[in-house]
């Protein structure tokens, strides 16, 4: 390749050498209400594999009664671009990382980066629960 072909391809493969952690990401099943009570449809799979996962903001609010403060952590989790599919609401999971506190940690999709010559699939989350 040349040209912007190849400066587009050059920096998409910087970007995946950067992605050390490893991470799912799931749609949650719509759930259903029967006479059993409400059923959940299993999980899909939309993405498993390589990712790079960094903090970006801090959110400060109270809890419901106003009085014991909460933190809630945002993050940018980089995927490759060849990842689609991703949308609002569903859950990244890290499922390895170099830092161990980042393990376990599960993401709620919030924005997901789309562009003609984006390097990586950038999704803004907000950390769900542990």
């Amino acid at each position: 390749m040349s040209g912007l072909g190849g400066f587009l391809a050059a920096g998409r493969a910087a970007a995946e050498e950067l992605m050390e952690d490893a991470c799912r990401i799931e749609r949650v099943g719509e759930s259903t209400a029967s006479a059993a009570g409400v059923d959940t449809a299993p999980a899909t799979v939309i993405y498993e594999g390589r990712c790079r996962v960094r903090p970006t903001a801090r959110a400060v609010s109270t809890d419901p009664t106003g009085q014991a403060p909460t933190e809630t952590w945002q993050y940018t989790v980089s995927v490759p671009v060849s990842v689609v599919g991703v949308r609002a609401y569903d859950v990244v999971e890290v499922a390895g990382s170099a830092d161990p506190s980042l393990k376990g940690l599960r993401l709620r999709v919030r924005s997901v980066g789309r562009g003609t010559h984006i390097t990586a699939r950038r999704l803004g989350c907000v950390e769900v629960s542990r």
